[in-house]
């Protein structure tokens, strides 16, 4: 591995709550680490209590009214703004985030120019038609909707994808005229930072976007808690989604939940089977594996089970770890110390059950996160290797006899966010799609690529249903009122 780049520069006087259009700080601080190179520190950030939060709805409620009645074209120009300041740091902004949470610099400067589109689009998106009209039985009544506002939104968004999952939601919830307390993992701070500065500075109101950074356990309650909370969108671990819903089922809240995977692959024998490898090791190790839809199952037919499990190894070990913010890294290291511990228990796991190991099955700790490119097989279809989410760069693959084995197999999951077939018989890829129990279907395509102008989301554990992106975020973002308008 070549030796580890120093990380970029952060604000170190931990002023990093944006609240009513000014940056705070708060007797309370926390500092994070690089984790290609765990010694070395990335950035001090305020510790914000629930009193910060208060103060963050309070700035949001006052500055919603007024930008919620700015004219569309006018939010819709800051969104288009905000994309080009974010085009013009988009190598600040990989490097903020690859020091972030260790993805490489490849992966993480794509990250940051989708988030450039996903704002681009947005702002096209708000120029489009807001409501229906409709045939009246009263020839003196015009019968028509109109979409408003909800008021103040909160975000809670994950480290994984520090600039493209904020965004997606951000985007949308602003330019739809709602105000926005944002609460972004710990992991992604330094990130939120600089997001928000761009944002901030491409012309947002005072009080109508507001930072707070910290704990999430220790701000649940205030985010969710406070009654002028008109939505919550969310995307993390199940259990913290549950215990979210929860928290404000007995009231008016709409809730968005996007709450992770065990997303699998199917591969069958008429497959192409040396672009099914590529397209299933990239699914499963790009990212580190640290995406909500990495594949991390594999079910390939036994006729052509060990020539294909031959492939994905020779696959992965082409896969170049070490430094990311090296442009030669396929696979940086894994976000924390905390998600290293996580990994290394489950590849402890591995060994427990003495499954059989075709690649890595190791932690690579030379001061940093670092997890081998893993892939195991005779795995027992109730080990937790199949049924949890590892959120590594693990993959199991699983010879079956035919596709009905194959396809009861993937579906055999609490979750259902991402799944992929890989054959060039149209009749079991039509088949594939209407069984599937997933929100996304690839057909020979890796599991984890979307798209920013269609819905995202998943079945079963995987989601609250509420979809995300696309036109489903004007749906979710905004409240339709039915108008009828009489003559006198």
């Amino acid at each position: 591995m070549s030796t580890i780049a120093p990380s970029p520069p952060l604000r170190a006087d931990a002023d990093t709550l944006f609240i009513g259009g000014r940056w705070h700080t708060a007797a309370g601080t926390y500092e994070r680490f690089d984790p290609a190179l765990l010694e070395r520190s990335t950035g001090i950030f305020a510790l914000a209590t629930g009193e910060h939060v208060s103060a963050a709805y309070d700035a949001a409620a006052a500055a919603q009214p007024g930008w919620g009645t700015t004219p569309a074209s006018q939010r819709a120009e800051i969104l288009r703004l905000a994309g080009d300041g974010l085009e013009g740091r988009v190598d600040e902004a990989a490097q903020r985030l690859t020091a972030d949470m260790g993805k490489a610099i490849r992966d993480a400067r794509a990250e940051v120019l989708r988030s450039v589109a996903i704002l681009r689009y947005f702002a096209g998106e708000l120029l489009q038609p807001i409501g229906e009209t409709y045939a009246s039985a009263d020839p003196s009544t015009m019968l028509m909707t109109i979409e408003q506002p909800l008021g103040v939104v909160c975000a809670i968004t994950p480290w994984n994808f520090p600039f493209a999952i904020p965004i997606w939601k951000l985007a949308p919830a602003l330019g739809f005229g709602n105000a926005v307390i944002w609460k972004p993992a710990e992991a992604a701070s330094g990130s939120a930072v600089l997001l928000t500065e761009t944002l901030a500075a491409a012309g947002l109101p005072e009080g109508v976007l507001n930072l707070v950074t910290g704990k999430g356990g220790a701000l649940s309650s205030a985010l969710t808690g406070d009654p002028r909370l008109a939505a919550l969108t969310f995307t993390g671990s199940g259990g913290v989604g549950t215990r979210l819903r929860q928290a404000v089922a007995d009231r008016n809240v709409k809730v968005q939940l996007e709450l992770g995977g065990k997303n699998p692959a199917i591969v069958l024998a008429d497959a192409d089977l040396a672009d099914a490898a590529l397209q299933v090791v990239r699914g499963a190790m790009l990212s580190t594996g640290q995406r909500c839809t990495a594949t991390s199952r594999v079910y390939v037919e036994r006729t052509i089970g060990d020539r294909f499990i031959q492939l994905l190894s020779q696959q992965a070990q082409k896969l170049v770890v070490g430094d990311p913010l090296d442009e030669a890294t396929d696979v940086g290291p894994l976000a924390s110390a905390e998600q290293r511990e996580t990994v290394a228990a489950y590849l402890k796991l591995a060994r427990d059950e003495d499954v059989e190991v075709i690649l890595g099955a190791r932690i690579d700790d030379e001061g940093g996160c670092f997890a081998a490119p893993t892939i195991l097989t005779r795995v027992s279809p109730d080990s937790a290797l199949v049924r949890e989410e590892i959120f590594g760069p693990v993959l199991v693959v699983e010879q079956v006899k035919d596709f009905e084995a194959a396809i009861t197999a993937a579906n055999d999951t609490e979750f259902g966010l991402s799944s992929a077939l890989f054959t060039k018989d149209i009749a079991k890829a039509t088949s594939f799609i209407a069984r599937t129990q997933s929100g996304v279907v690839h057909v020979n395509r890796e599991t984890t690529d979307v798209e920013p102008h269609v819905p995202f989301g998943g079945l079963k554990g995987s989601s609250s249903m509420s979809r995300e992106q696309g036109k489903a975020a004007r749906q979710f973002f905004t409240t339709t009122k039915t108008v009828y308008l009489r003559s006198t």
